[in-house]
Formats: structure tokens, C-alpha cells, sequence
């Protein structure tokens, strides 16, 4: 008897386990937003984590009005994983500003913030609906995020180019970054899990579109 009950046990454990590691496109869905849902998108300009309380809102179609814009979608300011990304951008800003495109964050909380703008060369605004989040938000339960073995594999990474960061604020709302130009979104990254960066790559082919 006491067998049986460890194999069940053993088998739910499994399933839990490869459950997890599913792609997250199958088990939290992955709708790309039109360009028209977040250019309606309300936005406040972070300079630290307290102007926000005094902010003018602006359109999000402002950020792509006469230029291309890169945009990343911060998921938790205090990650390491998401330093990571937004200074794997910033890298490439030379390269942005030498094709003419805006490079910008959104975040849907404050906290952090502050300690994040130095890993990110661009303007960061504080996305009062969520937008770019959306339309349908990722949310990735905390136990599905540590139970995905790339969870593991990203964060050594970041922590082998010495990144460092904290626990602290919402991390599971997935994020992404989207090039968008004119009328058009060009290109878009949708985080699948925790630490699922873009590449340098990958943005640079993205540019090529432009040209």
C-alpha cells in the first residue's frame, strides 16, 4: 500500500514537473497586441520612482512619432534577469542611434526603478494599464517559474557576467520588446519564462527590416 502511494506521488510530481517545463504559449497563452492597442497605451515618464505620482500622462503613440522605437517591457526592475536584457540593449545603442531608433522601457510598478536606470540607456515610462503586457497578460505562477529548468539556466548566466539583483516587487507578469515604426508593429520578443532575453541578433535583424 505504502508502494502505491509513493509512485502516486512520484507520478504527480512528474506531471507537475513536465507541466512546467511546457511551452508557456500552450499553458499562459501568447496574443500579440495590435498597434493600435498600445498606442492608446497611458504612460508616465519615469525620472525616479516618485515622479510618477506627478506625471503628465502621454499617449504611447508618441514614443514611435517620427522615428522607429525600440521598446522594452520591464518585468520585475529588481531582476537580474531583466538588468540583463535592458543592458544587452543598451549595448546596442550605437547601432540604434545610428539607424535613427528610439530606445525606451515600460514598467508596471515602480518599485525598483530607481536602481534599474542605470542598466538601461533609454527613457522609462510607468504603463498605467498594463498594455504592453497585454491584451491577454502572461502571468506565470511562482511555483511553474522555479519548477522550469531554464529558470535555473538563465539565471546562471546572468550571474556568470555578474549580474546581480533582488526578490523584491511583482516578477510574474511576463514581459517583451517590440520594434515599432510608423504604422506598423516590425518586430516583437513575448518573454516565455523567466529570463527568456532577446538576442543582440535578433534585434539586429529586426533593424535590417527598417532598411
Amino acid at each position: 500500500m505504502l508502494g502505491m502511494f509513493g509512485w502516486s506521488a512520484a507520478a504527480a510530481v512528474t506531471g507537475v514537473a513536465i507541466y512546467a517545463n511546457l511551452p508557456t504559449r500552450m499553458t499562459l497563452g501568447a496574443i500579440l497586441p495590435t498597434l493600435s492597442y498600445l498606442a492608446d497605451a497611458p504612460l508616465k515618464k519615469m525620472d525616479n520612482e516618485q515622479s510618477v505620482l506627478t506625471a503628465t500622462p502621454i499617449k504611447a503613440s508618441e514614443l514611435w512619432k517620427g522615428q522607429p522605437t525600440l521598446v522594452m517591457a520591464v518585468r520585475r526592475p529588481g531582476c537580474l534577469l531583466c538588468r540583463e536584457e535592458a543592458a544587452a540593449l543598451s549595448a546596442l545603442k550605437p547601432e540604434l542611434d545610428k539607424a535613427g531608433i528610439r530606445l525606451c522601457g515600460v514598467v508596471h510598478e515602480t518599485r525598483g526603478v530607481d536602481k534599474f536606470k542605470p542598466y538601461f540607456q533609454g527613457d522609462l515610462y510607468y504603463d498605467v494599464e498594463r498594455r504592453f503586457y497585454g491584451p491577454n497578460e502572461r502571468w506565470m505562477p511562482v511555483w511553474m517559474g522555479f519548477l522550469r529548468l531554464g529558470t535555473y539556466l538563465n539565471v546562471y548566466r546572468a550571474k556568470q557576467k555578474g549580474f546581480e539583483g533582488n526578490l523584491k516587487g511583482e516578477g510574474r507578469l511576463l514581459g517583451g520588446v517590440y520594434l515599432i515604426n510608423n504604422d506598423k508593429i516590425v518586430w516583437e520578443h513575448l518573454e516565455s519564462e523567466w529570463g527568456d532575453t532577446t538576442t543582440a541578433d535578433e534585434v539586429r535583424e529586426a533593424v535590417r527590416k527598417l532598411q
